[in-house]
């Protein structure tokens, strides 16, 4: 089977697809035959040093040419939905009669829809309704949630395959929190509403006031969205939080790495998500986590014994917080559950599962 993979991205550090999508593609390509051509002439060693992995740079992409003169496909997979707008080359694309995917991380999730509503509506009725209900096409969802808050008006043709994660050979070890209180990390977007970062913060407040709650910090790392890095800390240091939970900017590589392995508790209180990179990445790490039931992980976590469920709501982000820090007896028993979820998520083993769902959209099955 040949698969070309089509994605809009820009290499954003703090976003999941700049990760997920050519990891799903380097595990593809050891099944199969893949190329990945993405519209923007981005030249990131960490994408350029993939043998599959093309852009502008190397050649303007054109169906007709690259299907008759270059390679091709027997299936297209868009990396996106909004990403991909009616030209020439989207247009060319779906009246190839070539099968295809969308993966549209989210985008079609009522959450999302309800961002830039007007807009979206204007567009879905002119072109968009049609790329979804594509009679070639098909919508690949990573959880049944994302499926669910989607709907079945965009196609009732789907399949539900979850992002993985690059569990690391060398995990760490924890038996115990690294101090004498536990270090609580969010990485991430700094963005409050999907994020659930505005809950967050009324959560926080009233602890300060209470002299029996449990001792911790939070350190949350991520790119502001809109300023709201600011407007936490000044809202923060005005509650008296200072000391206690800190706003710093975003960590990639080495640098997330160093964060990841120093922390004790992963904190996710998202409305919404499709799979969060960031969590499977914490669980990678044996973090408990604590989370919310719009992170799409919260059944797995709960299952497995890897950390704390919670409401989206003030009192019960509070709670799970304070139950978290107050968890040194069951830390390490968490950790090991923690790495179990990480397992469950490997990347060899979900391309395997998506490979199978490729070759029924083709009729191969």
């Amino acid at each position: 089977m040949r698969i070309l993979f089509l994605s809009n991205l820009e290499f954003e550090g703090f976003a999941g697809p700049t990760y997920c999508v050519p990891a799903l593609i380097g595990a593809l390509s050891e099944l199969e035959e893949v190329v990945w051509y993405n519209m923007r002439p981005v030249e990131r060693v960490e994408w350029r040093g993939l043998p599959f992995y093309r852009n502008p740079n190397d050649f303007a992409f054109d169906i007709e040419d690259f299907t008759s003169r270059i390679w091709r496909p027997d299936l297209i997979v868009f990396e996106g939905f909004y990403a991909f707008h009616p030209n020439a080359t989207l247009l060319g694309v779906l009246s190839s009669g070539i099968p295809y995917v969308i993966e549209p991380h989210c985008a079609l999730t009522s959450g999302d829809q309800g961002k830039k509503t007007f807009k979206k509506r204007i567009c879905n009725a002119v072109f968009y309704n049609r790329f979804a209900q594509g009679a070639a096409g098909r919508v690949h969802y990573l959880t049944e949630k994302e499926r669910d808050e989607s709907g079945e008006k965009w196609n009732r043709n789907s399949f539900i395959e979850p992002n993985g994660i690059e569990v690391p050979k060398e995990r760490p070890h924890r038996e115990s929190w690294h101090g004498d209180v536990p270090e609580i990390v969010f990485v991430g977007r700094v963005e409050p509403y999907q994020k659930g970062l505005d809950v967050l913060l009324e959560a926080l407040t009233p602890l300060n006031a209470c002299a029996d709650s449990p001792r911790f910090h939070l350190s949350i790392y991520g790119n502001s969205v809109n300023g709201f890095s600011n407007e936490m800390e000044k809202k923060l240091q005005a509650a008296g939080f200072r000391d206690v939970v800190a706003v710093r900017g975003p960590v990639y590589g080495d640098e997330k790495d160093a964060v990841l392995r120093a922390a004790d508790i992963f904190l996710l209180t998202s409305r919404y998500e499709g799979m969060p990179m960031g969590l499977l990445e914490a669980c990678a790490y044996g973090l408990p986590c604590v989370v919310t039931p719009g992170t799409n992980m919260s059944d797995v976590i709960l299952a497995e014994g890897a950390g704390w469920v919670c409401d989206l709501s003030p009192e019960s982000v509070r709670e799970a917080i304070v139950v978290a820090a107050s968890s040194a007896e069951a830390y390490a028993e968490m950790a090991l559950a923690s790495r179990r979820v990480a397992e469950l998520f490997s990347w060899p083993s979900i391309a395997k599962s998506i490979r199978t769902d490729y070759l029924k959209v083709i009729g191969r099955a």
